[in-house]
């Protein structure tokens, strides 16, 4: 696992190049490359390895509806999300906690990485536009 100082030059780089220019094939793989990490640390323990989540306890991303949406995906990962949890249809619950405390670049990177590992294609999202959804 990579340490703060690291992974924080990692986006800011990944945030220089994202600002300066579309993003080339070569931007991609690095922020695929670092939502890996990201989504390893904040999201894998729940949503598992190979995103289909645990059992009926936390949702899958294997859902076309929300990786073809890129603002249901930075909402998601910006506010959390409730839902009917399994068994219990008239409360709602916490189905997944806000993950507002990682940095506008890593939730660009996360958004990248789920997409690109189980949606139809690699949704590109700015830090810019991360910042303008909070």
């Amino acid at each position: 696992m990579l340490n703060t100082l690291t992974r924080q030059l990692i986006g800011a780089a990944l945030l220089a190049v994202t600002l300066s220019a579309p993003a080339s094939e070569r931007d991609i793989r690095n922020s695929v490359a670092l939502g890996a990490l990201a989504f390893a640390d904040n999201c894998q323990k729940c949503h598992q390895i190979d995103g289909y989540g645990e059992e009926a306890l936390y949702p899958s991303l294997h859902t076309p509806e929300l990786l073809a949406d890129k603002t249901l995906l930075i909402q998601t990962v910006l506010n959390g999300r409730l839902g009917h949890q399994e068994g219990n249809d008239n409360d709602m619950v916490r189905l997944m906690p806000a993950m507002d405390f990682l940095s506008n670049t890593e939730i660009a990177a996360i958004i990248a990485f789920i997409s690109n590992s189980w949606g139809d294609e690699v949704v590109i999202v700015t830090a810019k536009e991360v910042e303008d959804a909070r």
